[in-house]
């Protein structure tokens, strides 16, 4: 097989350095941009999975800025887990173009965190794209593509990994057809695609009152592993929480009341009530 000459984008979250690890494995890897500050997403990923040190530096390839990409001359630029926009411009500097590993079903969730929008959306498949990059977040035509079913309740960091290791195959492949000349375009539906913002994310809370309690139990018990703050209170108040532990379905309810206890609080969905556990010291 024909190797690439490929430079990366990569944060340092699990993904991104299983990522650059297989470009290394199977083609020349000259360069990695990393971002100026890292972002807090990447931060949750590696503290909840006990990493600190960036990852990235022991690949034995330079960490560079983005402006530095020319003089490398590559084939194409990889971009996996990169918490920035990066210029059109940027992008053309690659010869045959830019490839980005995306934690969704493109079109659906365009835009970062692509995985808190599948628990929050109800989604029943998570799943990985590989997408060629144009001047579009998240918009330019798919490369591949695969689906995968998850329990209901599932932790959000296990998904993750999932997704990240399925995600790598996908791309060896796509790279591979890349070097051999053979690359798939799929142009994306844009009657079905969706974005999401950080903004959006910021300003989310579970309408717990007006969703049924299964919803809300497996929305808290997915994304409760890595995140606080998803339920406020009837003044607006956010309510540090862990994972919610359980649900029972009733008529006896008072649709958004909360009531709180030792152990975490009880919330009142439609159609039953959820248990919340208080948040472990790491959230």
């Amino acid at each position: 097989m024909s190797s690439l000459t490929v430079v990366g984008f990569a944060s340092g979250s699990p993904l991104s350095e299983l990522a650059m690890k297989r470009i290394a494995q199977d083609h020349r890897l000259c360069a990695i941009v990393v971002p100026r500050r890292r972002s807090g997403l990447v931060q949750v990923l590696r503290r909840a999975l006990g990493r600190s040190a960036n990852p990235l530096s022991g690949l034995g390839v330079p960490l560079i800025d983005a402006a530095e990409i020319g003089r490398f001359r590559c084939d194409a630029i990889v971009v996996a887990s990169f918490p920035q926009i990066i210029p059109a411009a940027t992008l053309s500097t690659a010869r045959v173009g830019a490839l980005n590993v995306h934690m969704s079903l493109l079109p659906r969730h365009r835009g970062p965190d692509p995985l808190f929008w599948t628990y929050w959306g109800d989604d029943r498949e998570a799943g990985v794209t590989i997408h060629w990059m144009n001047e579009r977040i998240d918009g330019g035509d798919v490369a591949a593509q695969e689906a995968l079913s998850f329990e209901r309740g599932l932790a959000s960091r296990e998904l993750y990994m999932r997704l990240a290791l399925r995600g790598v195959e996908l791309l060896a492949d796509a790279l591979a057809q890349v070097a051999t000349g053979s690359m798939r375009r799929e142009s994306q539906q844009e009657s079905l695609a969706s974005y999401e913002s950080a903004a959006d994310i910021a300003r989310a809370h579970v309408p717990f009152a007006r969703w049924p309690a299964e919803r809300v139990w497996h929305v808290l018990r997915g994304l409760g592993d890595q995140r606080s703050g998803l339920v406020a209170d009837a003044s607006g108040q956010r309510l540090k929480h862990g994972r919610a532990t359980q649900y029972r379905a009733t008529g006896d309810v008072e649709p958004g009341r909360i009531v709180a206890g030792d152990a975490g609080y009880e919330l009142h969905c439609r159609d039953g009530i959820v248990a919340v556990e208080r948040p472990p010291s790491s959230l």
